[in-house]
């Protein structure tokens, strides 16, 4: 299943690279980055059984990480482009209690696929100030499993339980990058919000950074992400926000 992840990403880095190739007034950018993020919400995947908390602080998110793979694609010709975003991690949550009436020590492990492709266009842009708009799709897929502990007797000692979700929404965004007076520093950011209740019920997301740029083709920034989803179907439930501190390196050709 990773492979697989590992693969489409390649694909899309391979077509952008030979759309920018193919044109030479199409300026792009590729950003692979590090999100450490915590894990907060409710789940369900156990049929006519509560939802369970699950809360795995930013800290613990980064002992806890298993696998994660994230990368950001940025292309642009004149005011239009197209904008990808694909975020892959593997976290395992220490084990917590399950509440009545389960009453079961539980470990959750959670493996979160989201790639979103859109439509950008840019409707700012001046003394290097630009504005996008974004309109596109959001692909989610929650690989979750539930480890039950053992001893106490009961239908789910020492089961484990497994559920495999994915749903597509609508999303709208708007993201901008400004420099800092005439310093190699800058700010970026952006919001989205999607669902509708055409996969999920809703979802949104906020980010910030401040990068510097060390010369025309490469960038660093540090900053802050969050996003909260609400989706449930039938008996499963994926009401949860992931937000923690982000890492990129920015590479324009």
């Amino acid at each position: 299943m990773f492979l697989r992840r590992l693969v489409l990403v390649g694909l899309i880095v391979q077509v952008f690279s030979l759309t920018a190739l193919a044109d030479d007034v199409w300026q792009s950018r590729l950003t692979p980055y590090l999100w450490f993020a915590g894990l907060k919400g409710n789940m369900a995947t156990i049929p006519g059984a509560p939802a369970t908390p699950i809360d795995i602080s930013p800290s613990d998110a980064v002992a806890d990480t298993e696998t994660s793979l994230m990368l950001l694609i940025d292309a642009k010709r004149g005011r239009h482009g197209v904008f990808a975003d694909f975020l892959y991690s593997d976290v395992q949550s220490d084990e917590e209690l399950v509440p009545a009436p389960i009453n079961l020590a539980l470990q959750s492990i959670t493996k979160t696929t989201i790639l979103s492709l859109a439509y950008q266009y840019e409707i700012f842009n001046q003394d290097q100030v630009v504005i996008d708009l974004l309109l596109g799709a959001r692909y989610w897929n929650i690989d979750s499993a539930l480890r039950f502990g053992s001893g106490t007797g009961g239908p789910l000692d020492g089961r484990r339980v497994d559920n495999d979700e994915s749903w597509v929404d609508p999303v709208m965004g708007v993201k901008g990058r400004m420099p800092l007076g005439s310093s190699k520093f800058y700010i970026e950011g952006g919001a989205g919000l999607g669902g509708f209740g055409v996969g999920s019920d809703l979802f949104y997301e906020f980010n910030g950074a401040i990068g510097y740029q060390w010369n025309k083709a490469i960038g660093t920034a540090i900053g802050y992400r969050m996003f909260d989803v609400d989706y449930e179907d039938d008996d499963f439930i994926y009401d949860a926000g992931q937000q923690g501190w982000q890492l990129g390196l920015t590479w324009a050709f």
